[in-house]
């Protein structure tokens, strides 16, 4: 029986890509990610980006949409909670006068909540939609102050 000998780094190159593949799959599942469903119900993800700025006194959320209309959006806030759910729905049809050339449909939907360190405030706190980016204003919610008691 022959033994076949692999250097060190042989052996990383070999198994190096079936790990990365294994350990890309784990780990890139974000807690942000859309499930669209095709025609033929093949399942695709994507990403959307989001940016949570603390700017003193209000937080700012950024969002990137692209494509949504914004009748399709939902956001809420619970406290220190903050939930956010689009969907998206797309219709593509070619036709050659009566005959449907091709007709393709796809679905995506959206939902991420997330915590935010403070409580923010319902009073002050706005939510726009322009060119396919959500972004939210936030006031912080005031904290309740301490008083010390003079002891007499």
């Amino acid at each position: 029986m022959a033994t076949t000998w692999m250097t060190p780094l042989a052996r990383r190159e070999l198994l190096s890509p079936l790990f990365e593949e294994f350990f890309d799959d784990f780990f890139s599942v974000p807690a942000w990610t859309p499930a669209v469903r095709t025609a033929e119900n093949a399942m695709a993800t994507g990403r959307a980006r989001m940016d949570v700025l603390d700017k003193g006194e209000k937080f700012e959320v950024k969002v990137d949409l692209p494509g949504v209309r914004k009748e399709d959006i939902d956001v809420s806030v619970e406290g220190h909670r903050v939930s956010i759910s689009a969907r998206l729905k797309e219709e593509k049809e070619v036709k050659e006068g009566d005959r449907v050339l091709h007709s393709e449909r796809s679905y995506t939907s959206y939902a991420r909540v997330f915590e935010l360190p403070v409580e923010v405030s319902d009073a002050g706190a706005e939510a726009a939609y322009d060119n396919g980016v959500l972004t939210l204003t936030l006031p912080k919610k005031a904290s309740a102050t301490i008083k010390r008691l003079m002891i007499h």
